[in-house]
């Protein structure tokens, strides 16, 4: 074939970063990729949770109050989440919950305000305290640990013409989380009007707690994946949340640390990759196994020898005839 008909456009250097270092690819599912998540569409996220060992994140967004918003359903959740016990004992809801309400990991209060005790007039029909609405909505999803035969990912960054790569610890797919439903279930309900004396005579309440369900499985198999299951429950909800900055990606900041986590500031100081595979055995791992025609039981490797003794066997007869 001749080379003019598939010429070479360009070459690059390629240069692989750091793989200590920790990057993780965020995919929000139900979000289109003309909005988003950033200063200047008025949402950047306010907040990040981390549980390192459980895997678990949840990222904060921030919710228009001014349009779209329903007043009295986001005074009514928030006032459920500053009332429920698990954001006021510094827990969380669902997987980060142990999928209870009690007794949970550190995370803070999910309702964010701009100030306690300002007064705001929505669509000037209503008077709303702020702090008393629902200001977030948070995203969550885990981080899932790698397993042999994963694809690995790359980032891939051009910097005049060298082309560096960085492999990416884990794609995290972020959803929405009810937690304000959570809390909303939580809320004892209503039982009717109640005089003083009933109050006296009525005995405290106690207090809910976590309640601790054994389920004998059918099979041995299913048994230790539900006692696994539980386990894992559990470090979710034990683990402490780790806070972090959101930064902005247009900030200055931001591109400092991409600068210095996505390409190599001093290329001409890394030590050169060498090939420890050869051209042939190369094509033999990503290709489907070739078979001699001549012996169809031969495929691989196997072919590989075959070819080798017969090619063998020529130079050696020519040997002897010279």
């Amino acid at each position: 074939m001749d080379s003019d008909d598939d010429p070479v456009v360009s070459s690059y250097d390629v240069f692989l970063t750091d793989s200590e270092v920790s990057r993780y690819v965020f995919q929000y599912l139900d979000r289109p990729k003309k909005h988003p998540y950033i200063e200047g569409k008025g949402q950047k996220p306010t907040e990040m949770r981390l549980k390192p060992r459980s895997g678990l994140v949840e990222v904060d967004i921030p919710i228009s109050i001014r349009q779209n918003y329903d007043i009295n359903k986001g005074a009514r959740y928030g006032e459920a989440m500053k009332k429920s016990r698990a954001s006021r004992d510094g827990g969380a809801y669902g997987m980060a919950g142990g999928f209870s309400s009690g007794n949970a990991a550190s995370s803070g209060s999910r309702v964010k305000s701009e100030g306690q005790g300002d007064i705001e007039i929505l669509d000037n029909k209503k008077v709303v305290d702020s702090a008393s609405i629902i200001k977030t909505q948070p995203l969550g999803g885990r981080i899932k640990p790698p397993e042999e035969g994963d694809p690995v990912y790359m980032l891939a960054t051009f910097k005049d013409k060298n082309l560096h790569l960085s492999p990416v610890s884990a794609v995290v797919q972020l959803h929405p989380q009810l937690h304000h439903q959570d809390a909303m279930e939580e809320i004892p309900k209503g039982r009717g009007t109640k005089t003083k004396k009933d109050d006296d005579e009525r005995p405290a309440e106690s207090e809910a707690r976590t309640i601790d369900v054994k389920i004998k499985a059918a099979e041995d198999g299913e048994q230790t994946m539900l006692a696994t299951n539980l386990d894992l429950l559990k470090k979710m909800q034990d683990e402490k949340w780790k806070s972090y900055e959101w930064i902005d990606a247009e900030t200055e900041e931001a591109w400092y640390t991409y600068e210095n986590y996505m390409t190599h500031q001093q290329p001409e100081d890394l030590p050169q990759l060498e090939s420890a595979i050869q051209g042939e055995e190369y094509l033999d791992a990503m290709s489907a196994p070739r078979i001699d025609p001549a012996h169809p039981e031969m495929t691989g490797w196997a072919m590989k020898q075959n070819r080798q003794k017969q090619k063998d066997g020529v130079s050696g007869s020519e040997d002897e005839a010279g």
